[in-house]
């Protein structure tokens, strides 16, 4: 965050000039105004010098807007490049996560981060430059023409801001704390929200609405009462505040006309003016504090996304053009927080194998897939592919020589082509045809209107569809190594048939991993590892 305000730097101070001189022009009209009212009538030249008085006036009120004008242009185009590069280096950072750091954040979390987090922070920078800053500058001015125009009513007006000033803060300070309670409400009842859209077939299969309904009432009940606190609060200063600029008044004015009484009738009418005008600004920076306080917050929640050290340096490593040889597992440990979920593996899978990795859920087998596919380290052993370390190799080696196909096939809103080569222009019309046609699906793609250009829809194709094309993206970008995690689950059998038919042809130049349970897979394996407890419990070639 400090690196992109660095950035905009120069821009910031001049904001910050304009902001002292549009400020100091709002507060001197009033002491235009005490020299009118002081003038000494009796003078030759009065006529000369109201005339002055009222160009300076004008003049004054003129350059005023003049600077708001360009004040107001250069804060709001300057924020919004800030935002952008925010929005920015966010987005890129969530990227870079790690798979680790990203199971530490729901997807519901991480989706009002880069929205609404963000856009909070518009009315962060806005509010504090428009709303605090500028009325506390005005403030400050104010004071001073005060002491300029008398020193001893200045104090009694000073005390009065002073007050009020605390009285803010206070309060300020608890709805803040009212408000980030609130806020940690809303998460949770974003997070169960979430839950339930995602499970809704449950929901209704096993008739669960009302439980459902009772859970997420409890939550948003419990919001209420908060917010009702935090409504009486927010009403209960202002009276407290009026009271007080009441008494600073009084005593303004008991002073002026009981104990001074040669105070200038134009000293008395700006002092009284500005004690009066102070409330105006604090009511407003009181306003805006309580608005910041979720603003604060909302950036305290990107810093802790910004300030994540987990990330996915993908080209740090050796790069191997052709990545592709036996993979060996060599004594490997891997664990979750404190579980250790697999115990010394060790095993070799042969250059252009077919090898299916079976065994009850929960016991490693996905675990295995992920950290060969360096989506997590391991905790202690090697895993070599081709005698090289993959903790030596760069990430997008690894995954520019391994292709991965997951029981829930990847399909984005897109268009079928683009789905397919994932944006590589490099891969033709004609290799996607070609490819359907030697693999058999061709029948697929001419039910699809408007062929390669058709925008997939997901509710309109089956499951097994839905993993062909993902199976066409796989092959498409010609990997050595290819994983495939429950490819022919949930499948019918003609479905299952056409699945099988596709990994028996790549397997004739690649090496195939795959994690299964059906008995039509697992029969047309060359080799079986048998997982238990998380370690190697026997391997069977066929």
């Amino acid at each position: 965050m400090k690196k992109i305000l660095k950035k905009y730097i120069k821009q910031i101070i001049v904001i910050a000039l304009l902001l002292i001189i549009c400020d100091f022009l709002v507060a001197l009209p009033p002491y235009i105004v005490k020299q009118v009212v002081d003038i000494d009538f009796t003078k030759e030249d009065i006529i000369q010098t109201i005339i002055f008085l009222i160009c300076i006036y004008t003049s004054i009120h003129l350059g005023r807007l003049i600077f708001k004008y360009i004040r107001d242009v250069l804060i709001n185009t300057t924020i919004c490049k800030i935002l952008k590069d925010i929005r920015k280096t966010l987005f890129n950072k969530i990227l870079d996560f790690k798979m680790i750091t990203f199971n530490k954040y729901n997807s519901a979390e991480l989706y009002t981060r880069l929205t609404e987090d963000v856009d909070n922070l518009f009315a962060l920078f806005l509010g504090f430059l428009y709303s605090i800053l500028s009325n506390i500058l005005y403030i400050v001015f104010m004071i001073i023409m005060m002491f300029v125009a008398n020193i001893n009513l200045a104090i009694i007006g000073a005390i009065t801001v002073v007050i009020i000033s605390f009285i803010v803060y206070k309060f300020t300070k608890i709805l803040g704390n009212l408000d980030n309670e609130m806020l940690k409400k809303r998460d949770k009842e974003n997070k169960e929200f979430s839950e339930l859209y995602n499970k809704s077939k449950l929901t209704y299969l096993f008739q669960l609405q009302n439980k459902n309904i009772d859970k997420m009432n409890s939550l948003l009940y419990s919001e209420l009462k908060i917010r009702k606190k935090y409504i009486f609060i927010h009403h209960f200063p202002y009276w407290l505040i009026a009271m007080v600029q009441a008494i600073g008044i009084y005593l303004i004015m008991y002073y002026a006309l009981n104990i001074n009484t040669i105070i200038s009738l134009g000293s008395i009418y700006l002092v009284l003016y500005y004690t009066k005008e102070c409330k105006t600004p604090l009511e407003e920076i009181c306003n805006q504090l309580e608005e910041m306080q979720t603003c604060l917050n909302s950036y305290k929640r990107i810093k802790v996304l910004l300030n994540e050290t987990g990330a996915e340096h993908i080209d740090q490593g050796t790069y191997i053009n052709n990545l592709n040889g036996d993979i060996v597992f060599q004594n490997v440990f891997m664990k979750y927080d404190k579980e250790m979920i697999l115990k010394n593996i060790s095993f070799t899978i042969k250059k252009g194998s077919k090898v299916t990795v079976v065994g009850r859920t929960g016991v490693g087998k996905t675990t295995l897939i992920n950290i060969l596919m360096k989506l997590y380290d391991i905790e202690s052993g090697k895993i070599l592919i081709n005698n090289y370390d993959i903790s030596t190799i760069s990430t997008k080696c690894l995954r520019d020589n391994v292709s991965y196909i997951s029981q829930n096939p990847y399909i984005f809103d897109d268009t079928l082509r683009n789905n397919i080569t994932l944006g590589k222009k490099d891969i033709t019309d004609k290799q996607i045809n070609d490819l359907a046609k030697e693999i058999g699906v061709q029948n697929l793609f001419k039910r699809m209107p408007e062929g390669l250009d058709t925008e997939i829809k997901i509710s309109e194709l089956s499951y097994g569809e839905l993993q062909i094309i993902a199976f066409i993206r796989a092959i498409i970008h010609k990997a050595n190594i290819y994983i495939f995690d429950e490819p022919t689950s949930n499948m019918d059998l003609k479905t299952e048939k056409t699945i099988q038919n596709i990994i028996d042809k790549i397997s004739k130049n690649s090496t195939v991993i795959i994690i299964a349970h059906r008995k039509s897979t697992i029969e047309n394996s060359d080799e079986i590892i048998y997982l238990k407890d998380g370690k190697v419990d026997i391997i069977l070639e066929q």
